[in-house]
């Protein structure tokens, strides 16, 4: 058990280093987002472009990924219908909602500690999600927020707009890569690709820190606690029934990867779209440091569970 908090300090040093720097008023709100449009523009299309173009098709797990396809995809829906109908929440910051809680905090927490703890093949499953994540999740997502922030919306444009989308390009530029079978392993493509994806996880953490520091009052709240218990319990339990039935697959070892990721805490990507799209951060904020503290218990037992 120690062990494993050891394997956690990191990435809660981090937060909470940016959570001082923003308390000592040394950076504010203006420098968290500016922080995340740099991973929206640059690093996670990066990261994005190297996890598309490095993919082995051949290792992935289609039943993991499939059964965790739909079961984000119905906890995502449950997350939007709860936030615009229940907590009366904008139609972006809605859908936002539905990406908080469809993702997973993968990349800047779940694969570092996977390639700590798990052999490669479950590693690659985690991988495999990451890219399902960024070639159909994040194109859905993208796609429902361009269609709810334009008005007066020209289907060319809109059309232009889309393509443009950070996330969207990356995925294009990454599959003319794999498609293309052009190999990038020991290139100047690779180098940069590499320096520029290790940087989504500190300065990731960093800024949540610091926008932590500034909506410390009433952290634990209906909101956060809702969609914390959607993530954390629910989720797994939903992915482990369609595992079952589709796949007979219901134990968390028969589908270790995607099992492993559906207990991490909520996906900090919809941060850097809150930046993005001039939506608050602050409940959101909040359910990511909610979901995060209680993690450590689901990735506690997760690790122990699936490493006996």
């Amino acid at each position: 058990m120690f062990a494993i908090f050891l394997g956690l300090t990191p990435f809660i040093f981090i937060t909470f280093l940016g959570f001082v720097f923003g308390k000592l008023k040394v950076l504010d709100l203006s420098h968290a987002k500016i922080l995340n449009l740099f991973l929206f523009y640059i690093a996670v299309p990066a990261l994005i472009i190297k996890l598309i173009a490095q993919n082995e098709i051949g290792q992935v797990d289609f039943k993991q990924i499939f059964s965790y396809l739909i079961m984000q995809s119905i906890c995502g829906i449950i997350a939007y219908i709860i936030t615009s109908k229940y907590f009366k929440r904008s139609i972006p910051e809605s859908i936002i909602w539905a990406l908080t809680v469809a993702l997973s905090n993968h990349v800047t927490l779940l694969l570092p500690i996977t390639e700590i703890y798990f052999q490669q093949n479950v590693i690659t499953q985690v991988a495999s999600i990451i890219l399902m994540d960024g070639i159909i999740l994040l194109s859905i997502i993208a796609f429902f927020l361009e269609l709810s922030t334009k008005k007066n919306i020209n289907l060319f444009n809109f059309i232009k707009n889309l393509f443009l989308n950070p996330f969207i390009l990356s995925i294009i530029i990454g599959l003319l890569f794999l498609l293309l079978n052009f190999n990038i392993d020991q290139t100047p493509i690779e180098y940069t690709l590499s320096k520029l994806a290790a940087c989504v996880s500190p300065v990731g953490l960093f800024a949540i820190g610091i926008i932590l520091s500034f909506y410390t009052k009433n952290v634990i709240n209906k909101l956060s606690v809702s969609i914390s218990v959607l993530k954390l319990v629910i989720s797994p339990i939903i992915l482990l029934l369609i595992g079952l039935v589709f796949f007979n697959a219901g134990l968390p070892a028969e589908i270790p990867g995607a099992f492993f990721v559906s207990v991490a805490p909520c996906g900090v990507t919809s941060i850097v779209l809150c930046a993005a799209y001039n939506v608050s951060p602050e409940n959101i904020i909040k359910a990511i440091f909610v979901s995060t503290i209680a993690s450590i218990g689901t990735i506690f037992f997760a690790i122990k569970y699936l490493t006996l």
